[in-house]
């Protein structure tokens, strides 16, 4: 085997490597935007260091991919902020869709007070609305 021809097959064998480096700094790149949220790339760079609690130079060179190795303990940090970010967002999510629920139980009862018989589509539409939201099943 040639010189050449040994070289080739070794570029070929590292190319997974450096895409998987490529998807991961991609990923953090991503990672560092919604953590940060809204704003400037600058206070998106500062929220996302408090949250993560990595510095403002690390956030940074995650945000415009200077990093070509990223490390693994730097990875799972934002990764487990990005997790956490998410369970509260959903938490979020949950919350809101309690309260329409109960807004709607509370209007329904108060149609039935009023006139039961009048308000009768309004009533059943209401109580659609609450189940529909998934808790009305419990």
């Amino acid at each position: 085997m040639t010189e050449n021809q040994r070289r080739d097959r070794e570029i070929s064998r590292r190319e997974p490597e450096i895409m998987r480096a490529e998807l991961i700094a991609d990923e953090m790149a991503s990672a560092v935007r919604l953590l940060g949220g809204d704003g400037t790339a600058k206070e998106q760079n500062w929220r996302a260091s408090r949250i993560t609690g990595l510095s403002q130079t690390v956030i940074e060179r995650l945000r415009w991919k200077k990093i070509k190795r990223i490390p693994a303990d730097i990875a799972d940090t934002v990764r487990e902020a990005v997790e956490k970010h998410n369970e509260k967002g959903l938490a979020r999510a949950r919350h809101e869709a309690l309260i329409h629920q109960r807004r709607a139980e509370f209007f329904a009862a108060q149609l039935e007070a009023i006139n039961s018989d009048f308000y009768r589509a309004e009533i059943a539409g209401l109580r659609g609305q609450a189940t529909g939201l998934g808790y009305g099943a419990d």
